[in-house]
């Protein structure tokens, strides 16, 4: 019998705290007496962190080589969270391949990775990301259906064993499963599902390892003379229960210590006084909403104070202020709706925002910590209507039904599930490239 061992990681979102004993757990488990293959599934990269942020997420990938993987795929967040040209050159000093069919780049693998192992066991391993059909298009990217290219690629696999490294999610892991009897082990990430001790759909063995390093995989695989799968033990294993050490936390302070210093390093504005952030106005608010709107082209801008995670607005501002007062990855939509559009767009989010106000919110790119209040820019809720204000003699003029009207709105609005008419109604742009900090980096660069 012949036995291959797979460890796996995904969905890191730099926290790497739990980096040092991650990186342990990789070297000791493959350099035990057995044939061993490594994989990262994506958003290993996430600029929540001031070192991966300050260095692009090149940082990332320097430890990522201390891996030694066989292969790794990409996430949305070096997807989308990072630039064009960040994500063209994240990956200029790995000593791993980039697998990713179903997005063209200048730094990928397309085709599927052949490893024949000692035992003369052929492995095809392919990489798909999760298709965001709304932004990779506009981000400058290629994009293809993975089940498209699942088709194209499977008939033409020459190997005796078929891996998926796939950042699809959950549920459409277990659909690939269902439909494609070629695909012999689905590793999965995105969702940040964990299968403790693997799951199985028709032939297919799926394994996943939860979000943020609080699990790592390992996956050990029993095969005959012929080649054919007889055994598979699947596993995800706890990092809080792997031994650590006192240096691994004066090693993970230092990366976050080193972050801050080069973000501060950079002055991005001395305003002439700090704005609070605070009811009863939200000077802060309002200011960013100003830049919003300008950087949108257009004079309107709604959006939320809790964006902005602070009381405050200091009138000295560097990088790291703006990575910590802005961390979201989250970046500006302008949309352009009718008169009648608009109004059903601002009632509904005035009517949900109620609720919201003081909601712990998560996920589509939100780090703060609740909705709080809404901002208007440019246009005024009086009386169950609405109306624009001139910004020249801060006259008012009631919404016209059969006039168009351009307002920005963060992206999250769009994303999530809280404004289900702003799906629906008008047309929208995601404005590529800048996250809210840049944009802000950005007006006072420019001025």
């Amino acid at each position: 019998m012949n036995k291959l061992r797979i460890l796996h990681l995904n969905d890191l979102h730099s926290h790497l705290e739990r980096f040092p004993v991650i990186e342990r757990f990789f070297a000791e488990k493959s350099h035990e007496e057995v044939e061993s293959l490594s994989f990262d599934l994506g958003d290993n990269v996430d600029r929540v962190h001031p070192l991966a942020e300050a260095t692009e997420g090149q940082f990332n990938v320097e430890l990522m080589n201390r891996l030694d993987l066989t292969a790794a795929t990409i996430g949305n967040n070096e997807g989308l969270g990072l630039t064009h040209e960040m994500l063209s050159h994240l990956y200029d000093e790995a000593n791993f391949p980039v697998l990713l069919s179903n997005l063209a780049t200048n730094f990928a693998q397309s085709e599927p990775l052949i490893v024949t192992t000692s035992f003369g066991l052929r492995i095809g391993i392919i990489g798909l990301t999760a298709p965001y059909v709304l932004a990779y298009p506009q981000a400058g990217w290629e994009l293809s259906d993975p089940f498209v290219v699942l088709d194209e690629l499977l008939p033409k696999l020459d190997c005796d064993f078929t891996i998926l490294l796939s950042h699809l999610g959950k549920n459409v892991d277990e659909q690939i499963a269902k439909d494609y009897d070629e695909i012999d082990l689905i590793i999965g990430a995105h969702t940040h599902h964990l299968f403790e001790h693997g799951a199985q759909v028709n032939q297919t063995l799926l394994a996943a390892a939860g979000r943020y390093g609080e699990y790592v995989g390992q996956i050990d695989l029993t095969f005959n003379e012929n080649n054919q799968l007889v055994d598979a033990q699947i596993e995800a294993i706890a990092t809080n229960t792997l031994p650590q050490r006192k240096s691994d936390l004066v090693e993970t302070n230092g990366w976050e210590l080193r972050g801050h210093k080069l973000l501060e390093g950079t002055v991005v504005a001395d305003l002439p006084k700090a704005l609070p952030n605070v009811l009863p106005d939200f000077k802060g608010s309002h200011y960013l909403a100003k830049i919003f709107a300008d950087y949108g082209n257009t004079k309107l801008c709604l959006m939320n104070s809790g964006l902005l995670v602070t009381d405050e607005l200091p009138n000295h501002l560097t990088l790291d202020d703006l990575h910590e007062f802005l961390p979201h990855s989250i970046r500006l939509v302008r949309f352009t709706f009718t008169g009648e559009e608009l109004r059903q767009v601002l009632l509904e989010i005035m009517d949900v925002s109620d609720f919201l106000a003081t909601q712990k919110i998560q996920g589509m790119g939100f780090r703060g910590k609740t909705f709080g209040s809404l901002i208007f820019h440019g246009i005024e809720p009086r009386e169950g209507d609405f109306y624009i204000k001139n910004s020249e003699n801060q006259s008012l003029e009631k919404i016209s039904d059969e006039e168009s009207y351009q307002i920005v709105l963060p992206d999250q609005y769009l994303f999530a599930w809280y404004f289900p008419l702003l799906k629906k109604l008008g047309k929208s742009e995601i404005l590529f490239p800048y996250f809210l900090r840049e944009i802000v980096a950005e007006h006072f660069k420019n001025k």
